[in-house]
């Protein structure tokens, strides 16, 4: 578990995390993706004066393989609501849930505790 600033610098730091800890697991790259887009809409949209951004991982090994479980947690993200994005092919934002959907096997949200998670199989 690594706790981050909310500041833009925290997605850079977040990939450097999962580098250090999964190196050199074969979904490492997948990991540092997704987990790069859920830091940065921490940063985003849980704003740069909220509170610290924890990101966590399992490993779990099981009869179907192994997964990894990331998670963003953030107090201000307490109450999100998910809204699904359309962004037009010009603007500079709103794809960052649609690269987790496509990346992960499994994704979702928490609104009582603020937590998004991920998981690859």
């Amino acid at each position: 578990m690594v706790y981050l600033s909310p500041t833009p610098t925290a997605p850079g730091d977040a990939r450097r995390f999962i580098e250090d800890l999964l190196d050199p697991h074969p979904a490492m790259e997948s990991a540092k993706l997704i987990i790069s887009e859920l830091v940065t809409n921490a940063v985003l949209h849980g704003g740069r004066d909220a509170d610290q951004i924890t990101v966590s991982v399992d490993k779990h090994a099981g009869a179907s393989g192994h997964s990894i479980r990331l998670e963003v947690s953030q107090p201000h993200h307490v109450g999100f609501e998910f809204e699904d994005q359309d962004p037009g092919h010009l603007d500079s934002t709103g794809r960052g849930l649609m690269i987790v959907e496509a990346v992960a096997d499994q994704w979702g949200f928490d609104r009582d505790t603020g937590s998004v998670w991920a998981i690859i199989a």
